[in-house]
């Protein structure tokens, strides 16, 4: 308990000391301010119910998609941070590239009925290691979740099939770009193809 405490206290130091920095001071802060006060009171729920205010009103200022976690994958992940990744970045040649990736920052659409929207535009550029654009795909897929609840949590699950690659290593690009807002985020992940 206490060092759930202590990461709370240094997560609210952190975002009091580091916003006005940044220019977010105000609510963000005030919000911080807030949570520490809970803490030592030793209001744990309501500090956590304030944290999350802390983190969803830093979560809307972000000015662009963060990219947290990414990986190639040995099979499809079956869950927020629930993924086996591969050993290497080698594929054999017409073998599908699994990917991995946690996007930060979204919007939420509202399609009704209490529900929220996750939803995003999937772009891929393929390029050689040297930065020589190969392939600029747009809207190649879409990446869709509807949920009861915000969830700050989205696992972006991508197979690329690029059949007719030459063997050689390979940079592929991924851009997401968000349906319920205007932010956009992109990621690299090397690939090496092999006989």
């Amino acid at each position: 308990m206490t060092s759930a405490r202590n990461a709370i206290a240094t997560a609210a130091f952190l975002t009091c000391s580091l916003f006005p920095l940044a220019g977010l001071a105000g609510e963000i802060a005030d919000k911080a301010v807030e949570v520490e006060s809970l803490l030592g009171s030793g209001d744990d729920v309501a500090a956590l119910a304030a944290a999350r205010d802390v983190l969803g009103k830093t979560w809307e200022a972000t000015t662009g998609l963060a990219i947290g976690e990414t990986a190639l994958l040995v099979e499809p992940a079956s869950g927020y941070g629930i993924y086996n990744p591969r050993p290497d970045e080698r594929f054999k040649l017409g073998e599908p590239v699994l990917i991995y990736a946690e996007p930060m920052g979204f919007g939420y659409g509202t399609p009704g009925e209490g529900l929220y929207s996750i939803g995003f535009f999937v772009d891929l550029k393929v390029m050689t290691e040297m930065g020589e654009v190969l392939a600029d795909l747009q809207n190649l897929t879409e990446l869709d979740l509807t949920s009861r609840y915000p969830n700050r949590e989205f696992q972006a699950n991508l197979t690329y099939n690029l059949e007719g690659i030459s063997p050689g290593r390979y940079i592929l690009q991924t851009t997401l770009r968000d349906k319920n807002s205007a932010k956009v985020g992109s990621f690299e992940n090397t690939v090496e193809f092999v006989e």
